[in-house]
């Protein structure tokens, strides 16, 4: 399964989730989608294009781990 790199609502990149997680979150208007792999998802009725960026729209702080951790 593909995956989708996801930025905190200040662009910062966080991570990288699963391209259904991605979706998820865009179609639950939690975060924005950026860039668009090219590919769809097409269910019963819909066809949504697949992200491969996507922006949250709330700030998640990150916990700041020391040099040693």
């Amino acid at each position: 399964m593909p995956h989708v790199l996801v930025l905190n609502a200040s662009y910062e990149p966080l991570g990288v989730v699963p391209l259904r997680r991605a979706l998820v979150l865009v179609l639950e208007n939690k975060a924005v989608c950026l860039e668009e792999s090219g590919a769809y998802l097409h269910s019963a009725t819909v066809t949504v294009p697949a992200p491969s960026v996507v922006r949250l729209k709330r700030f998640v702080r990150v916990p700041y781990r020391g040099p040693f951790h």
